[in-house]
């Protein structure tokens, strides 16, 4: 029976809830991610920060197609907006209902979760909670390639 610890990736970055909105975006950035786990201290996972969380916040349309003319006056309204939140906690936007999987459960049962699931990869915590890695559609081939 394979396991998950097998095919996952072990280096990953991450993000404290305590790190401030300008913080993450620029980890986002420098790590070309857009989205991130985010831990405790003592690396427990906690949830996960999404780029489209943050636009959500500042942003002033509700996503849907701008007008030409409105758009140079939306991006600077949304600059604006990102200043006044820009030292907030990421606490405050993270999504705390992000699925993982634990690094010792089986590979076949991985399918169905990540299929029933819209992210492309899972974070992977071990029996503590902590962050271990993560694994992805494309481990789920690897692994699926192998059988």
């Amino acid at each position: 029976m394979s396991r998950v610890k097998k095919y996952m990736m072990r280096s990953l970055n991450s993000v404290s809830e305590e790190d401030t909105v300008q913080e993450v975006i620029k980890a986002m950035h420098k790590m070309e991610m857009s989205v991130l786990p985010v831990v405790d201290e003592e690396n427990r996972f906690l949830g996960s920060i999404y780029g489209e969380n943050i636009l959500r916040n500042i942003i002033p349309e509700q996503y849907g197609m701008l007008e030409s003319h409105r758009l140079l006056y939306e991006i600077n309204q949304a600059a604006e907006n990102l200043k006044e939140i820009e030292s907030n906690k990421i606490k405050e936007y993270m999504s705390t209902n992000t699925s993982v999987v634990k690094e010792m459960d089986n590979m076949n049962n991985l399918a169905d979760i990540m299929l029933d699931n819209e992210e492309s990869y899972l974070y992977v915590v071990n029996e503590e909670g902590k962050l271990r890695g993560y694994i992805s559609r494309g481990d789920l081939l690897y692994y699926l390639s192998e059988e």
